[in-house]
């Protein structure tokens, strides 16, 4: 039997649990915020949010390498091809989330119910109805190009003349769409706050956390053999590093920034993350996300180990699910910092059914892509 199909029973049964799992905890969740009086979608979007970047920068990902070429890409390729293919069970997840978005954005309500919290020059930007028809036009975006990727260039020259042209439209349009979404979803939560900065900073991340997903998931399906080429993952880890950096400089630039001009407009999104108990949050996530990646990934030895460059990118990845947390909850918890069933529960919820997906995509993508190594069968002849 060969390795493909021994990990095929293996991948089936993880899918099943993760669906089962993400089930349950769907039901938990409904059942808690029922009793328990607390809203779960804060906790809903943040936890989407982060997957919905996961196959968003694996998209990125994907025109980088088409534009470039390559070895590192080649690697991690079936993995992000299969993240890609989650984008429109993405666009369903969302809609538990899209009955409830009054809930969310303070500036949907109308005045009767809560005073709106939006200067009247922005009222041209948020309101519903062009809400909506935004929203769709990112996934129609999204979702056209994610086809397109999936699709492999031809072996002639005007194909891959044409994939690298598509590759370099998609791309440009990537940077435009996140942008305007990531105002939309997250910064719009604070309607009064404004960061021309947010956008590039949420497409690095998710840049990022794809990356690091690609390298946890292809050491899971393809774990590295002895003929495997060192610089193939000396490549990887010096991408890692450039994207950290990157990060990392857009968000302490924005934070310079806003303290420079210190206004209360400005300083409205940043008060809330810097004191009563999301100040330490903040402080973990700048060595996570910062400090310890880049002193490990200055290191060329480590970037050649296979072993450290996963256990490094599973760090990363992390790291970017606690930004995404940063970046939503304190809004609705700005008294102190506080972990709730909601959000474990969330997680596990949104989580594993978007797992369960993913696996179920990773079985056509990936064992029929990489030579997938599973220890061989003892095998006993009669």
């Amino acid at each position: 039997m060969s390795a493909a199909n021994r990990t095929l029973p293996s991948t089936a049964r993880a899918q099943s649990v993760a669906s089962l799992v993400g089930l349950l905890a769907a039901a938990l969740l409904v059942l808690h915020a029922r009793y328990a009086g607390q809203a779960f979608m804060p906790a809903y979007l943040f936890v989407w949010f982060f997957l919905l970047g996961l196959s968003l920068g694996s998209m990125a990902l994907i025109f980088v390498h088409n534009l470039t070429g390559g070895d590192w890409g080649d690697q991690i390729r079936p993995v992000l091809e299969a993240l890609v293919s989650l984008l429109p069970y993405c666009a369903l997840l969302a809609i538990p989330m899209l009955v409830q978005l009054p809930d969310l954005y303070s500036w949907m309500r109308s005045a009767d119910n809560a005073p709106l919290d939006v200067e009247l020059a922005q009222t041209w930007y948020l309101n519903s109805p062009f809400f909506w028809t935004r929203w769709v036009l990112y996934f129609a975006v999204w979702m056209s190009f994610g086809l397109l990727v999936l699709k492999r260039s031809s072996a002639t020259a005007a194909g891959a003349f044409s994939m690298r042209a598509a590759s370099a439209i998609g791309l440009f349009l990537y940077l435009i769409t996140t942008t305007f979404s990531s105002i939309d979803w997250a910064m719009s939560l604070t309607p009064q706050w404004v960061s021309t900065e947010f956008g590039l900073l949420t497409a690095t991340g998710q840049c990022l956390s794809a990356l690091a997903f690609a390298i946890v998931g292809t050491a899971w399906f393809a774990p590295a053999k002895e003929g495997d080429l060192p610089h193939r993952f000396h490549d990887l880890g010096n991408l890692l590093l450039a994207l950290v950096l990157i990060w990392s400089y857009l968000a302490f630039m924005q934070f310079v920034i806003m303290w420079i001009e210190d206004l209360p407009r400005d300083i409205s999104w940043y008060l809330p993350r810097a004191g009563q108990g999301w100040g330490r949050l903040t402080l973990f996530l700048a060595c996570i996300h910062f400090a310890v990646p880049l002193l490990v990934l200055f290191s060329r030895r480590i970037k050649r180990a296979p072993q450290a460059l996963r256990m490094i990118a599973a760090l990363l990845l992390f790291a970017c699910l606690t930004d995404v947390f940063w970046l939503v909850i304190p809004t609705f918890r700005p008294q102190r910092f506080e972990l709730q069933w909601n959000d474990l529960l969330a997680l596990l919820a949104v989580g594993g059914i978007w797992l369960g997906l993913f696996l179920r995509a990773v079985r056509r993508t990936t064992v029929n892509a990489i030579p997938v190594q599973m220890p061989d069968a003892t095998v006993h002849h009669a």
